[in-house]
This record gives structure tokens, C-alpha cells and sequence, in this order.
């Protein structure tokens, strides 16, 4: 009886973060539609030559610590996504300087980041959660600069 009650303890355990998941997903979409649709689509594939896909991106589906960090930096440079170099003409602002319902909401951030991460063909399993976000943020306070792409490899080599 002690091994069926731990059994059903670690599935609900399971299922709750699963839906934990899922339900910052769902309050990430609106977001998504609001913030970042009109650069990288509906879609998820982006603009060609002017704005880098969210599916199959190595960073979206890649390290959560980087993605949060290249978010609430930004980005300025050539910049290459699934093998595709981008010009960087149109740097990724901060959210936290171009987008209001981000600033130092971290709740809104990890929902829309965990709606990216499981949309179109992405497939991530673990959620962004707001205290992780909070992490992210203190450990790169004192960065003014948006990264680059040698900024990038630098703080998070490749695995």
C-alpha cells in the first residue's frame, strides 16, 4: 500500500508540473500575439533575412539560462539561427526597455518564453519559472551591453 501511495504521489507530482507548464504556455500565447507576432509570425518561422524563426531555434529550444539572459539584454549583430546567418540590422531591443508587460515581470516573461519553448515544433518539458527568471536577471544585473554572438559563446559554451 506505501509503494501505491508514493506511485500516485509521483504521478500527480508529474502531472502538476506538467499543467504548471502547460497553463504558463496557454497566459504566454496572449502574450506572444501581443509582444512578438509581428516580427517572428504567427507561425513561429520568423521573416527571412530580417527576423529569425522561434521554431526549431537552437535558442529557444536550447539553454533556459542563456534565453532568459539574451531577452532581458538583447541582442545587437549578425546573428545565425538553424544554420541561417541574420544581418542583425534590427537588433533585439531589452524587453525590459521596449516592452511594459515584461519589465521586471518576471511572471509574464517566463510565460511567454514557456510559450515559445512548447509551440509549433518545439517540445520543451521543464517551465521557466518566475524565480528562475529572478536568477537570470540578478546573475546579469550588472551587464549594460546587449550580447553578441562572441559575448554568447563565451558565457554559454556549447555543451
Amino acid at each position: 500500500l506505501k509503494n501505491l501511495v508514493l506511485v500516485l504521489a509521483l504521478t500527480a507530482a508529474t502531472c502538476v508540473a506538467d499543467d504548471d507548464l502547460k497553463a504558463s504556455a496557454d497566459r504566454g500565447k496572449a502574450l506572444f500575439l501581443q509582444s512578438c507576432m509581428a516580427c517572428h509570425q504567427p507561425t513561429g518561422l520568423g521573416v527571412p533575412g530580417a527576423f529569425p524563426p522561434f521554431d526549431g531555434s537552437e535558442y529557444i529550444q536550447g539553454d533556459p539560462r542563456r534565453l532568459v539572459a539574451l531577452v532581458i539584454k538583447g541582442y545587437t549583430g549578425p546573428i545565425t539561427v538553424k544554420g541561417i546567418q541574420f544581418p542583425g540590422a534590427v537588433p533585439l531591443i531589452a524587453v525590459d526597455t521596449q516592452f511594459p508587460q515584461f519589465y521586471k515581470d518576471n511572471k509574464n516573461l517566463a510565460d511567454v518564453l514557456n510559450y515559445v519553448r512548447t509551440a509549433w515544433s518545439n517540445k520543451a518539458d521543464k517551465a521557466i519559472t518566475p524565480d528562475f527568471v529572478q536568477k537570470v536577471r540578478d546573475e546579469f544585473k550588472d551587464r549594460t551591453a546587449p550580447w553578441n554572438a562572441e559575448d554568447l559563446a563565451k558565457t554559454f559554451p556549447a555543451k
